[in-house]
């Protein structure tokens, strides 16, 4: 019976022992193991995450430097045209005269003379046709009726043309009269008279030009002052 005895003693202890391993076991899970609804690994960061994604478009653009220019010439600033002579048609400029009047460049100029002992004339005559222009500064009270009115009959027995009367006679106000002679050697002519003021006379402007340079012919009359 001391035998048996000895056994479940023996039987006993064991037991305790394997009691007491398998709480240790238990309690040591329980203290690692994760708090409820809170996943594994919460408690520690997150390790850093290092991007290799490219900057962004917009740091490209702001650091890229620009492409350098082509290389060539630099062009030089254009400059404006200086004033031109005036022209009327083509190939006939007109520049200012010094008689108040315009006249074609190039033409052939004789000044201001004495053409009698109340008046005096200069011309301009064009050096690769018959074409002219006469310019008369008259001195004469003759052309002023006894009140000192303007004659103007007086004024178209004056006129230069070949043959009076003139084709047409037309007073223009503040001026005088606006007159056409008759063609000569294919050329037509046309003048105007500016009257001066009592008892000064007038001065008269003619030209004799062919009839494709019209325009000219009254562009230089319209101008006449």
């Amino acid at each position: 019976m001391p035998f048996a005895s000895s056994r479940l003693k023996l039987a006993v202890i064991v037991a305790c022992v394997l009691l007491v391993a398998g709480a240790a076991v238990v309690l040591a899970l329980h203290r690692h193991a994760p708090a409820p609804g809170k996943p594994a690994g919460a408690g520690s960061p997150p390790p850093p995450v290092t991007s290799s994604a490219p900057a962004s478009p917009t740091a490209a653009a702001t650091t890229a430097s620009p492409s350098a220019p082509a290389s060539g010439p630099t062009p030089s600033p254009t400059r404006a045209p200086g004033p031109s002579p005036k022209t009327a048609t083509p190939g006939l400029a007109l520049v200012d005269g010094p008689y108040g009047f315009q006249v074609p460049r190039g033409w052939r100029f004789t000044p201001l003379a004495s053409a009698s002992s109340d008046s005096q004339a200069a011309h301009w005559t064009d050096p690769a046709s018959g074409a002219r222009i006469v310019y008369l500064v008259v001195s004469t009270a003759a052309i002023y009726s006894v009140d000192h009115t303007v004659n103007l009959a007086s004024i178209e027995a004056a006129l230069p043309c070949k043959q009076l009367p003139p084709t047409s006679y037309t007073y223009l106000p503040g001026k005088g009269p606006r007159y056409s002679c008759a063609p000569m050697s294919g050329l037509n002519v046309n003048g105007l008279v500016l009257i001066k003021p009592y008892p000064q006379g007038f001065r008269l402007l003619q030209l004799q030009m062919p009839a494709a340079q019209d325009a000219v012919v009254a562009q230089i009359l319209a101008g006449f002052h």
